[in-house]
């Protein structure tokens, strides 16, 4: 609204980080799939990381109960229900044989915000952050957030391995948070405790590590793995993963972190004053989830029959690359050769070219930090066919 005193003007704001350049293409992508399903009856989604499949019949039925009854979906405790912490650290001993304080265990709405949350508690001006390349991009956003410096190591296209010898030397004094993703998000790369060791070996105890486990349940070819096996650690270690993935509980946030004691307090306090309390209804449904894995066995089976499928589809495509996914709900397509034929500058670019052309919707790699790639998310019940359309333009 206009200023109505003379001569005054309105005071102009400024805020105090520049976005400007870092918003999601993903959503870009989806948004445009969005119009493009007004005018088109044919249009297929490979780009956000949401199952198809409904929760687990348990699940739904957890929480009608919970929205019904008023001792139930009136509970408020910010630091989650202490069933919930109960039975996650309970899973962890089930799955891993890792011994959990319930305690350690802290539930939010989802797990960004509790990367949000720790980066706030633990890095500021002048603290580094490093972060994995290919990343995703929430933890750019959180180090800018919280005003911190960011450095990369990197993660082989080819090998899918972590060049441990880069993270090492990207160490300094000022490094306070190391992020690790296993399942990764975007190229399906995975961690083995040998590896996850030697990282820890290579950090010694001089930042904390983060690993983000939200594809935990996605396995393809290889042991499932958790930072919370790892026996004398040397390193401080925090776990995040939730319910959104493998249990399809994508729009019912609800996700965890397993910090250290340390953290335990600031991160609750936090949480009481922007959280109060995750929703008691989805935290009963979590619960349940726990204990029933059906949906989840046949999540991950149609993902890796997928990731299968579109290796078999891309092998007679000359310019671009499958690049085999070992877990997680994408597999990336490696497009420097299709752009430089093309004649096509990016991956937005590119990505919108296919979307005219074959009305599938694919997220650009830019948003993950390697730019001359496509990131397709496993979870459609059209992916095949969606396969089809893609290699048939890139053979075109």
């Amino acid at each position: 609204m206009p200023d109505s005193r003379e001569g005054v003007t309105p005071p102009r704001l400024q805020p105090r980080l520049d976005l400007s350049g870092q918003e999601f293409l993903m959503f870009v992508l989806d948004e445009m799939a969005y119009e493009y399903e007004k005018k088109y009856d044919d249009v297929i989604r490979l780009t956000l990381g949401k199952s198809q499949l409904p929760p687990a019949a348990s699940v739904v039925a957890a929480m009608t109960e919970a929205v019904g009854n008023q001792d139930k979906n009136n509970l408020v405790f910010p630091a989650g229900l202490p069933e919930l912490r109960q039975r996650i650290a309970q899973d962890y001993g089930d799955r891993y044989g890792a011994e959990i304080d319930p305690g350690r265990v802290l539930v939010n709405v989802g797990t960004s915000s509790h990367f949000r949350n720790i980066f706030q508690v633990l890095a500021g001006p002048g603290d580094e952050v490093l972060l994995p390349r290919p990343y995703y991009p929430l933890y750019v956003i959180c180090a800018m957030l919280a005003g911190a410096t960011v450095r990369y190591y990197d993660v082989d296209l080819k090998t899918f391995a972590i060049d441990l010898e880069g993270l090492t030397s990207q160490i300094t004094p000022a490094t306070k948070i190391i992020v690790l993703n296993s399942p990764g998000n975007p190229l399906g790369n995975v961690l083995s405790l040998d590896e996850f060791a030697a990282i820890d070996a290579a950090v010694d105890g001089r930042a904390l590590i983060l690993n983000d486990e939200i594809y935990a349940n996605a396995y393809f070819d290889d042991e499932p793995f958790s930072a919370a096996q790892l026996r004398d650690a040397r390193s401080p270690i925090a776990i995040t993963n939730g319910f959104s993935k493998g249990h399809s509980m994508y729009a019912r946030r609800v996700g965890w972190a397993v910090v250290p004691e340390e953290l335990v307090e600031p991160l609750t306090v936090i949480q009481h004053h922007t959280l109060l309390c995750t929703d008691p209804v989805v935290q009963f449904g979590g619960i349940a989830a726990l204990g029933d894995l059906e949906v989840v066995l046949g999540l991950v089976a149609a993902c890796k029959r997928r990731r299968d499928y579109t290796l078999e589809q891309f092998a007679t495509v000359d310019d671009v690359d499958a690049l085999p996914s070992r877990g997680g709900f994408y597999l990336t397509l490696e497009c420097s050769k299709a752009l430089r034929n093309r004649g096509l500058a990016s991956s937005l670019d590119l990505a919108r070219e296919i979307m005219k052309a074959t009305h599938v919707a694919t997220v650009p790699g830019s948003d993950f930090g390697i730019p001359e790639t496509l990131r397709l998310s496993f979870t459609s019940e059209r992916y095949d066919e969606g396969i089809d359309r893609l290699a048939g333009f890139f053979r075109s």
